[in-house]
């Protein structure tokens, strides 16, 4: 009888260490960059390069390349870019001290692990940081309205501007995302996204109005549509 027990007990075990291992597998990314469709834009690549040098409203720019984070886990877009953010405005924070005992009161660890965020979820963990956050619903807005924010926001190191829309509108994928926004070129209308997950794409010049769509997708956890947000100290 014991050799049954000692038996059923390594099974159980050899079980649950491969669903841990199944578990970790999933949450953390793997390296698989995906091609950018058209028209978006590689930053890095020759027209990238050039937009980024002729765009007007770049201020913001430094500040997110310097303190960049790439989100440590896939759940975690919205973690990565608070990060990033609150790094650009000489706080500093990392990933996993992220959720302090005030931040953890919005969301937990556990929650945004296996959950993901909302919009409204980011903007209460960035003012539990101490920083103000404003949000906008992209269906309460406009894109002439949105592209009058990039150009004023973008414009200045003063604040900060983050985006959540649904990638299945820029050909990436079904699923939510968020990520700051670094510059904004009024010649070819489009926006610098700092892609939190630099595991599967690199920074991209997306269309404004492409972005927008994305923008007034609903995310299912709030029944709203997604938007942005605007952060200053």
């Amino acid at each position: 009888m014991k050799r049954v027990w000692q038996i059923l007990f390594r099974v159980l075990f050899t079980l649950f260490m491969g669903f841990v291992g199944f578990v970790i597998w999933v949450l953390y990314p793997h390296e698989n960059l995906q091609p950018l469709p058209e028209p978006l834009v590689a930053s890095m690549s020759e027209e990238g390069l050039t937009r980024l040098a002729e765009a007007e409203a770049s201020a913001d720019y430094p500040a997110l390349l310097n303190a960049f984070e790439a989100q440590s886990l896939g759940s975690y877009c919205g973690v990565a870019t608070g990060v990033t953010v609150l790094g650009a405005f000489g706080r500093g924070s990392d990933q996993w001290d992220f959720f302090t005992s005030d931040a953890s009161k919005v969301r937990s660890r556990f929650e945004v692990t296996f959950g993901g965020m909302s919009l409204p979820d980011l903007e209460g963990l960035l003012e539990a940081h101490g920083v103000n956050a404003t949000r906008f619903h992209a269906a309460d807005s406009s894109v002439d309205e949105f592209r009058a924010v990039l150009n004023r926001n973008l414009a200045n190191s003063d604040d900060y501007l983050i985006v959540n829309y649904q990638r299945e509108l820029l050909g990436q994928g079904q699923v939510g995302h968020i990520s700051p926004v670094a510059a904004y070129d009024a010649e070819t209308d489009s926006v610098l996204i700092l892609d939190t997950a630099a595991h599967k794409y690199p920074h991209t010049w997306v269309p404004v109005g492409m972005l927008f769509d994305a923008m007034t997708a609903v995310d299912s956890a709030t029944g709203k549509s997604r938007g942005y947000l605007e952060v200053s100290r």
